[in-house]
């Protein structure tokens, strides 16, 4: 096994640390099913950590279902530890809320009202402490947390719809049935570690490294009418684009393709 580093300064515990990248190695085929992993004193010299991270490490694996322990056989990689994640455009459907909604089941942590805080209220662009509805939702696949979502709507909008009807239909559908014409939407990705209270919800480590997408839906009139803050679990979200080389007045460059006509078409069977 090499020799790695690992980060003592950034207040990551170090046998999560372990843990993820023998989770990458796991995810990538490195290690296919019925391998062995390295053992405790393997991970202990190629990591430069004790016994008992190593041994934290590889528990944290099992108790993903990704490895199983034994005495006499080491630790073993699980059948379909290769979990197959979404796979969604980046310039297209992005998340289509159909194929969510039918390959995965959603449940409803918290519904409620509240004064807008100042960066809410920036992203609706209406008052600070504008009342607003607020929801806090986990999305599954299998059984298997996939996603944690935090969305703001406008008090007067999000009165259409009660907290049974969330945890039934996406946000979007309950938009439209209420007359709003969604025309637009401004999305950014980035990186985030997982808070306690999320890395709970979601089955990973405390500051676990998670996908924040953060999205503003606009109606035809330009007006924002929802917020939302989505943490996906890399390992089981993905963004991926195809690619074309073509010629320009630059100079060639990269163009991206247009997504599928149908989400069916990149659905994982």
């Amino acid at each position: 096994m090499d020799k790695a580093v690992l980060d003592t300064r950034g207040g990551i515990p170090l046998f999560h640390q372990v843990a993820v990248l023998l989770r990458d190695q796991i995810l990538s085929g490195v290690h296919a099913e019925g391998d062995r992993l390295p053992s405790e004193a393997e991970i202990c010299e190629a990591f430069g950590v004790s016994r008992i991270t190593a041994k934290r490490a590889l528990d944290e694996l099992a108790a993903e279902g990704l490895v199983v322990r034994s005495r006499g056989r080491g630790t073993l990689v699980q059948r379909d530890a290769t979990v197959v994640p979404f796979e969604v455009s980046v310039d297209g459907w992005i998340e289509n809320i159909s194929r969510m909604g039918e390959m995965t089941t959603v449940e409803l942590l918290e519904f409620d009202y509240r004064r807008a805080p100042q960066t809410v209220a920036r992203e609706l662009e209406i008052a600070p402490d504008t009342e607003v509805q607020r929801s806090i939702r986990v999305r599954a696949r299998d059984g298997v947390p996939l996603s944690w979502l935090e969305t703001w709507v406008p008090a007067q909008i999000g009165r259409s719809y009660t907290a049974e009807d969330m945890g039934a239909m996406p946000l979007l559908h309950l938009l439209e049935r209420a007359g709003v014409k969604v025309a637009a939407a401004q999305q950014t990705i980035t990186a985030a570690l997982a808070a306690p209270h999320v890395a709970q919800a979601l089955g990973v480590q405390a500051g676990a490294a998670l996908l924040d997408v953060r999205r503003v839906v606009r109606d035809r009139a330009g007006r924002p009418v929802e917020y939302i803050s989505i943490l996906y679990r890399p390992d089981l979200y993905r963004f991926a684009m195809n690619l074309t080389r073509v010629a320009g007045d630059g100079g060639a460059r990269w163009k991206a393709d247009s997504p599928p006509a149908s989400p069916a078409e990149t659905a994982p069977g």
